[in-house]
């Protein structure tokens, strides 16, 4: 199945400035004519410095070059974990760290080396990690005791946890824990057809990707079907599922930030705060309570935050820990905190900045 969007032309005026217009596509009606909804408010243009923001120290060596952190998943307010990437070129391999409620420590990874790397759970005693990518690509599972690691005949590019089902996506196919290896569930798209990015829950499954250079596609998986979405122009990075109608995914449409949104009957696009950039990651803590983060050339630092509180949109900026450029957030549960891991540049390299909201 595949849904075209169409676009609303519309001008929102809000503080003084000027708000992008929603886009729509819904599900096919039987004439196949997709739906337009009216245009969503926005808010805060700018991204203004807050103070709730703290910077928090990562490991001894994060301001040295040659690291970066690529995702976070977060247990609870004592647990923890961050997935990247340590040395240049050939030398590149994954890193792990995990978070005991006071600081970051390094966990070591064996036989390591490339720069894919993912991580996601759904408590203390259930989380994946994909790494490697040079040679062996691999998948580990923390049982609340220890890492077990498994291989994996593709390389790996996102993985997503919820209960019993695990899945991983690679460049071209979804496949899925059968509790002893993963199997392929399904080939998505085709040669000229990029995965970037999964989420699954309540028998749902969520995958972003591109076909060619700048066309986002999303496919939803429901009881072994998988439908497909196509937009006009952009890339994604990152999707996250609330619920089976409450589904967010964030990229980059030529300069600007790029955010859909599925309310169970159409895909969105809300009118949000301008800036020129890209959002790289999303995280929840419920439906009204929705978080962004990404590269903003006009905030303090490179980078902002996004919040949606089911109204409005407000705007802000972590304290600059440098010229960041990457940014991942993650709700951290059983409190309102949340994670920022920022790589910021380095020399020819990168560097790690970790803040906490209070």
């Amino acid at each position: 199945m595949r849904a075209w969007v169409t676009a609303l032309a519309a001008c929102l005026i809000t503080l003084g400035c000027a708000a992008e217009p929603t886009l729509v596509v819904s599900a096919p009606s039987p004439s196949g004519t997709p739906t337009v909804s009216a245009p969503s408010a926005s808010a805060t243009p700018t991204a203004e410095i807050s103070n709730r923001w703290v910077r928090v120290p990562g490991l001894p060596n994060d301001g040295a070059w040659e690291r970066g952190l690529r995702d976070v998943s977060a247990a609870g307010p004592e647990l923890a974990w961050a997935i990247g990437y340590t040395g240049w070129e050939d030398s590149v391999s994954t890193s792990l760290r995990a978070w005991d409620g006071s600081r970051w420590r390094a966990v070591p990874v064996q036989g390591s080396l490339g720069g894919l790397a993912s991580i996601d759970s759904d408590g203390p005693r259930n989380a994946w990690m994909l790494g490697g990518g040079f040679d062996e690509a691999f998948a580990q599972h923390w049982d609340g005791r220890a890492w077990r690691r498994y291989p994996i005949r593709v390389h790996g590019r996102d993985v997503a946890v919820d209960g019993r089902r695990v899945v991983v996506i690679s460049d071209t196919a979804v496949l899925a824990w059968n509790g002893a290896a993963f199997v392929t569930e399904r080939v998505l798209g085709g040669k000229e057809t990029g995965l970037v990015a999964v989420d699954t829950g309540a028998s749902h499954t969520w995958v972003a990707g591109a076909r060619g250079d700048q066309q986002p596609v999303i496919w939803h998986g429901h009881e072994g079907r998988y439908e497909e979405t196509a937009f006009p122009e952009g890339y994604l990075n990152a999707i996250l599922q609330i619920g089976p109608d409450d589904v967010w995914a964030v990229g980059r449409a030529g300069e600007q930030p790029l955010v859909l949104h599925w309310d169970g009957r159409s895909w969105q696009r809300p009118a949000i705060p301008p800036c020129k950039g890209g959002l790289e990651s999303v995280t929840a803590f419920g439906p009204d309570d929705v978080w962004f983060a990404g590269k903003d050339y006009d905030a303090p630092g490179g980078v902002s935050v996004l919040h949606w509180d089911g109204r409005s949109w407000t705007k802000e900026a972590p304290p600059p820990g440098g010229a960041g450029h990457h940014a991942v957030i993650e709700r951290i549960p059983g409190t309102s905190r949340l994670w920022l891991m920022v790589n910021v540049d380095h020399g020819d390299s990168e560097s790690i900045v970790t803040f906490r909201r209070e």
